[in-house]
């Protein structure tokens, strides 16, 4: 009686337990759901600012480019009005040169006639004081009357030369003087057209500084927007991770594969060299000093892949930094990773047995040339896999 009081009280106790298990696993996986649910829909989000993001930079370079070739058509123009204003300017002075030549070719032109004048002034003067000896003279030299008239012609076409000689220095500086007129009227029409390029060349100039501004205002802005669109690809790529990781959360806690504690299979057929350890390093792409979450293994591509343990494929796909890559879920938190494959041979969701190809060696995503990267993860966090490797 007794001892069928003790069993009935054990009895009681292993269904307590096991109700408490079931009662609390699906909760646990349930809150594990709704992390994930919360995570899709913050990187739906996210994705939907991106995609915002991304719009409005298309519109501001847009804007840019429009801004760019007005700024080239402005610069056409303005190199037109540039040769304009400089045509003009060198007629300008030109026409400078052509009014000083003038001047002084009227200022000769006016010092001969005012020698002429003084001349004439000086043998009218002479004639007139002088004249009737001078008649009187000539008529008593003469030895006839042929002679006289001779003289007396010579003194008339002195006089007519003088006089004929004097409007002729009046008239060349009449015409100098309307030539420096004219001249004078093309400068100002010159300095006129000069002015009015000035100001066209000004206002083109005043529009390129205009929309240079604004090109500036639309290059900060796309600069800012591109920070922004940085930000939201970084936190996309970490919503990406622990979505990641919560799904593969989820699969262990769905896992139907236990770790037994064994130790892992080489992944590769023979011990290719390790071209970078576990741990801090400087990025061979980016020349940073980067945490490397596993082991790479130098190996021609090609190269099968093995499985290292027994487990459940929870990932089978393309990143843009691990390339093709898997992950076997081993249960008990333990999964290994297996990156840069050019051939994913397994579907999520499979399983493999220790030693199964599970994929082949390549170069994807971000690497610098064929090898594996093996990583182990346990409970989502990576640690070092030369142990479980048994390389050390």
């Amino acid at each position: 009686m007794g001892r069928r009081k003790i069993w009935k009280n054990k009895g009681i106790r292993v269904l307590m337990i096991v109700l408490v298990l079931s009662l609390s696993f699906p909760v646990y996986a349930s809150s594990t759901k709704d992390k994930l649910s919360d995570a899709e829909q913050d990187r739906k989000d996210a994705k939907s600012r991106l995609e915002a993001v991304q719009e409005k930079i298309q519109g501001l370079e847009q804007l840019r480019n429009d801004a760019k070739a007005y700024i080239r058509a402005m610069d056409e123009e303005l190199a037109v009005a540039e040769d304009n204003l400089t045509d003009l300017q060198e007629q300008t002075v030109k026409k400078e040169e052509e009014i000083a030549q003038t001047e002084l070719e009227l200022a000769a032109a006016r010092e001969v006639e005012r020698e002429q004048y003084e001349s004439m002034k000086l043998r009218i003067q002479f004639m007139f004081e002088n004249g009737n000896q001078s008649y009187l003279e000539l008529i008593l030299s003469s030895e006839s009357i042929a002679e006289i008239l001779n003289k007396a012609e010579y003194i008339t076409q002195i006089v007519d030369y003088d006089r004929r000689m004097l409007e002729e220095y009046k008239q060349t500086c009449e015409e100098i003087e309307e030539k420096e007129a004219k001249l004078v009227k093309e400068h100002e029409e010159l300095t006129d057209l000069v002015a009015q390029a000035e100001e066209e060349k000004a206002a083109i100039e005043l529009l390129i500084a205009k929309k240079a501004e604004q090109l500036q205002q639309y290059e900060a802005e796309i600069a800012r927007q591109e920070e922004e669109l940085d930000e939201l690809e970084e936190d996309l790529a970490e919503l990406d991770s622990r979505i990641a990781d919560l799904e593969e959360q989820l699969r262990r806690e769905n896992s139907r594969v236990i770790y037994d504690g064994g130790q892992f299979l080489f992944p590769l057929d023979f011990y290719y060299r390790v071209t970078s350890e576990y741990g801090w390093r400087i990025h061979p792409i980016y020349g940073t000093n980067k945490y490397h979450s596993g082991i790479d293994f130098g190996a021609p591509s090609g190269q099968p892949i093995k499985a290292a343990y027994r487990g459940e494929v929870v990932i089978s796909e393309y990143s843009s930094s691990a390339g093709n890559y898997i992950m076997i879920n081993h249960g008990n938190g333990l999964a290994s990773v297996y990156m840069h494959c050019s051939k994913l041979n397994v579907s999520v969701g499979q399983i493999v047995e220790k030693g199964d190809i599970i994929g082949l060696v390549g170069s994807t995503g971000n690497s610098t040339g064929p090898h594996l990267h093996f990583s182990v993860r346990i409970n989502g966090e990576y640690v070092d896999p030369g142990p479980y490797l048994g390389m050390y």
